[in-house]
């Protein structure tokens, strides 16, 4: 039996880090120069078999995982290099420290969450009797990687070097590293062009041009591939999309083939040919759309979807979000509902900005952050609260206070919580292809919820929950979920297709919540597919090699990644806009309370511009009309009901030809304060000056001869405006645009 206590270790040891910190010296044409420094941080001991072990994986983020070798700390970034050329890694240290005497505890590895970390012992392996430090390295560098239309490698270092035969901790400070870029060389995963754009995280790098994880874009064009059978059922959505902005496209298998590799060459096409693609949907079951399977690990096959979006280089970084709906026709036209419902006028309430959290009490000393599930989960919840989240349910095995009640939880008192409505879940425990088993909530109680119209995104650290092509899995069940004949179940979920890991996708929750509350500074993202891809990003950066790998492989997002995530209550969008048009017009402008609202002008469906509201005014150029059909206005905004609005289009208003007046110009147009009209009238003649919706803001009548008046628009709200000019026999109209 072992005997375990954890204790503060004081002495000599006042002065070595937890955390990472990164920091650019020097970033040039031929080399980059980065540091890592080590901040203070008091360490912990485990007693083992009579003797004291420094536990690393006590208070250290994330530590080295090869089982049976010495566990110690070790801190990751990623560095923007050239598109081509090699390589080469240079470490340069100030000093170093060091701790004699002392003994390190060796790692359990990287533990699946089919097993209790707290049954496995810990074993010492033959490193332990190597007169030598380990690792060895104080720095590696990944081979590189590309991200869309950036090219980047990943380096590691390990500032603690521990000789298990002399018993010496070393401890390093101040390291430097210098990226050396050879040109001449040949290197790999090299970029021939940067023509697409990046909306992952374009701070993903440290050496970036902003601030690391500065806002990006998620503006990007979405595909879908389905089945020829299912495009009559997908239309409403791929309508939908349009209409709000994204560009979509949906294509049948009989164009792409029904196979992983001919789905994958037809997706790479399009990306190569398109630089905006940025969400792909795969619409069908594994039977129709099927899975890619690189091959199998501990006797599972490594399902994934995630392949469908990896197009540029080697490496396991996508280029795209990927999402399925899996499902019969009658179930996904269930999930084209719940979208529908979802982004353009959800269930009133409070609902969305509700949490939950349900989590085991396992993982100590082998969780993210040293945390065991519930205590990562309450910290998540911590966050979201300080965020501004209303409620955060807490369901936990056993009894840890604060919101969680005595006991371990169950589907009676889960189930409520769910059906009072909440926008987000994460479940972190064990987990089966049909359940979580904290809380043994199965597909069966998913199925019997009564949560229409309340649908959260539901992020699963959990073995088998996404493991879809054996049957219907967890994730499945929340898509596909209805009652009464609408739809229940979540707007999104994500779970693994294989026996998950234990800490690197705790890793991806946390980053994901960070995200989500604008925890980085200028940072925010705000589609399902936006949150868990660039939280993702995060694993593979801080987990850098196979366990990371693994995770991104194998993590299945069911449901469409490109819709707007809601976590505040939904207010209305107020939008004034011409009600008619020419056909012959090109400029419209579209008034709206709300900045950064997206707007976007279609006709029968096919969009025709996009414009972002700025200063309560978004303009567009139109392109040429080729038919009398209505144009459509769409608005919407991330919490925010959408509106739609229709413009008649008409052929140009009559101007009569006599010679009652004569205008000669009006200018500046557009302006910011006044205008002046320039006109000959030789008959009674007044100007009108309407808004958007036909009410008159300014009467002006004019004198008879050559006159110039001056229009005031100081006090008019920007937008459009409708000039009209009349006498007894003639009128014109003019539109003008106040900035």
């Amino acid at each position: 039996m072992k005997s375990v206590l954890n204790i503060f270790l004081f002495l000599m040891l006042s002065n070595y880090v937890l955390a990472q910190d990164f920091q650019i010296i020097e970033d040039k044409e031929f080399e980059t120069i980065f540091s890592h420094k080590l901040n203070d941080k008091k360490l912990l001991l485990t007693t083992l078999n009579n003797l004291d072990y420094i536990n690393f994986k006590s208070n250290f983020k994330i530590t080295t995982q090869k089982i049976a070798e010495p566990s110690l700390p070790k801190f990751s970034t990623s560095i923007l290099i050239p598109n081509r050329g090699n390589v080469e890694l240079q470490v340069i240290y100030e000093s170093y420290k060091e701790i004699k005497d002392v003994n390190v505890l060796p790692s359990k590895g990287n533990l699946k969450r089919n097993v209790d970390p707290s049954t496995i012992a810990y074993q010492f392996g033959d490193v332990y009797s190597k007169d030598e430090f380990y690792p060895g390295n104080l720095a590696e560098i990944s081979n590189p990687f590309i991200l869309r239309s950036e090219r980047g490698v990943n380096v590691t270092v390990f500032p603690y070097q521990y000789n298990p035969v002399t018993k010496v901790l070393r401890v390093y400070e101040n390291i430097q590293i210098v990226l050396h870029y050879l040109p001449n060389q040949d290197g790999s995963n090299e970029i021939e062009s940067n023509m697409h754009t990046n909306s992952f995280q374009n701070s993903f790098f440290l050496n970036s041009k902003t601030l690391k994880y500065n806002a990006i874009e998620e503006n990007g064009d979405l595909l879908v591939i389905c089945p020829d059978s299912l495009i009559e059922t997908m239309q409403p959505f791929v309508n939908w999309k349009n209409q709000k902005g994204i560009f979509t496209k949906i294509v049948g298998t009989s164009i792409t083939g029904n196979s992983a590799n001919s789905i994958k060459n037809y997706i790479l096409s399009e990306y190569n040919n398109n630089p905006n693609l940025l969400y792909l949907l795969l619409v069908g079951d594994h039977t129709e759309i099927p899975a890619y399977i690189y091959g199998t690990t501990g006797g599972e096959e490594i399902i994934s979807d995630t392949y469908f979006g990896q197009l540029a280089g080697t490496d396991l970084f996508p280029e795209l979000f990927v999402g399925r709906f899996s499902g019969d026709t009658a179930q996904i036209k269930n999930m084209v509902d719940r979208v529908l419902e979802y982004e353009k006028s959800p269930a009133t309430g409070d609902w969305m900005t509700n949490a939950m959290g349900i989590g085991s009490s396992e993982g100590a000393g082998i969780g993210d952050d040293n945390e065991v599930d519930w205590l990562h989960l309450r910290n998540i919840g911590n966050q979201l609260t300080n965020y501004g989240y209303n409620q955060v349910y807490e369901f936990y095995d056993g009894t840890h206070g604060e919101q969680d009640a005595a006991g371990s939880p169950n589907a009676t008192i889960i189930l409520p919580a769910l059906n009072s409505g909440i926008g987000l879940l994460n479940y972190t425990g064990h987990g089966d292809i049909n359940e979580m088993v904290t809380g043994s909530f199965t597909s069966l109680n998913v199925n019997n919820a009564t949560n229409n119209g309340k649908y959260p995104f539901v992020v699963s650290v959990a073995c088998n929950n996404g493991t879809f092509i054996y049957g219907t899995c967890l994730s499945e069940t929340w898509l596909r979920a209805s009652k009464n004949g609408t739809p229940t179940g979540a707007i999104g979920a994500c779970g693994s297709s294989i026996l998950m890991s234990w800490a690197p996708p705790m890793q991806t929750q946390d980053e994901m919540t960070a995200i989500l509350t604008e925890s980085y500074q200028n940072n925010k993202k705000i589609t399902l597919g936006g949150l868990f891809y660039n939280a993702q990003l995060s694993m593979m950066e801080n987990y850098s090699g196979p366990d990371g790998d693994e995770v991104m492989q194998t993590w299945v997002f069911f449901g469409d990644p490109s819709v707007v995530f809601r976590n505040k209550t939904t207010q209305e969008l107020v939008v004034n806009h011409v009600t008619q048009i020419a056909q012959s017009e090109t400029q419209l402008s579209v008034n709206c309370n709300q900045d950064q609202a997206t707007i976007a002008i279609s006709q029968n469906d096919t969009l025709l511009a996009t414009s972002i509201v700025n200063a309560g005014i978004a303009n567009f150029t139109l392109p040429a009309l080729s038919s009398n059909l209505p144009l459509l206005v769409t608005a919407t905004k991330q919490n925010f009901k959408a509106y739609q609005g229709n413009i008649q289009i008409t052929e140009a208003l009559p101007i009569v030809q006599d010679t009652d007046f004569e205008l000669q110009s009006i200018y500046p147009n557009p302006s910011n304060d006044f205008m002046l009209i320039n006109i000959t009238t030789i008959t009674k003649t007044t100007v009108h000056l309407t808004d958007v919706t036909g009410r008159e803001v300014q009467k002006i009548d004019l004198e008879l001869g050559n006159s110039s008046k001056k229009i005031e628009l100081a006090e008019l709200a920007s937008g459009v405006y409708q000039l009209m000019i009349e006498s007894k026999n003639k009128h014109q109209t003019v539109k003008i645009i106040k900035n």
